[in-house]
């Protein structure tokens, strides 16, 4: 019994990570209905896995289950996804301007190596990874602050800003290449010490004033 429950754990995590997956890679788009039955028949495996997959989804914020009509990729309103990025921007600008007095050297070197494998993924043209590591770049700023409210604050507003892409939009067309430099350049403000320069750096960066091809 003990076995049949880990294997059955195990293969929960790999189905959860192909959903997480397809949603970082912009192949289910916010909105898009998530079918337990269909994903099951894909992989060749009974429902249950994908059920307990979906439902650390749903609990995650990436997506929402809908009494008597499905599961669904998290979708929010424009309104509310304006918020979400202002809100971004403000914790990120607050983040950015204690990080540059308390990040520790290793700290700085965790964050080149993200970089790094950002620029990795693109090359492998792996959009799902770019945008898990472009993820995990600003968590580890918010995280290197030390500072617990900071680090609620993003957890529960990273779901919506993943699902809404506004980290690592799978549709850019712009080089991503680019995108890579942008965070050396923010990672650069850090280590230049400047809290308001930092500040400015990084919120106009989670504002999405980059975002475009031309900017």
């Amino acid at each position: 019994m003990p076995e049949t429950m880990i294997s059955r754990g195990l293969l929960s995590d790999q189905v959860y990570e192909i959903i997480l997956a397809s949603i970082l890679d912009g192949s289910r788009a916010p909105g898009t209905r998530v079918v337990e039955s269909e994903i099951a028949r894909q992989l060749s495996i009974s429902q249950a896995p994908v059920r307990e997959a979906v439902k650390r989804l749903v609990h995650a914020g990436l997506v929402e289950s809908v009494p008597r009509h499905g599961s669904f990729v998290t979708e929010i309103s424009p309104h509310e996804f304006e918020i979400a990025r202002t809100m971004r921007a403000s914790i990120e600008r607050e983040a950015a301007r204690i990080a540059t007095e308390v990040a520790t050297d290793t700290e700085l070197e965790q964050l080149r190596g993200v970089v790094s494998r950002m620029q990795q993924a693109i090359d492998a043209d792996d959009r799902a990874a770019f945008r898990a590591l472009d993820v995990e770049f600003h968590r580890s700023v918010i995280a290197s602050t030390g500072r617990a409210v900071l680090a609620r604050l993003w957890d529960t507003l990273e779901p919506m800003l993943v699902s809404q892409r506004a980290i690592g939009d799978p549709g850019y067309l712009g080089d991503r290449s680019r995108v890579v430099s942008w965070h050396s350049d923010l990672i650069q403000t850090l280590v230049d010490g400047d809290p308001d320069a930092a500040a400015a750096a990084f919120a106009e960066h989670a504002s999405g004033a980059l975002d475009h091809p031309s900017a």
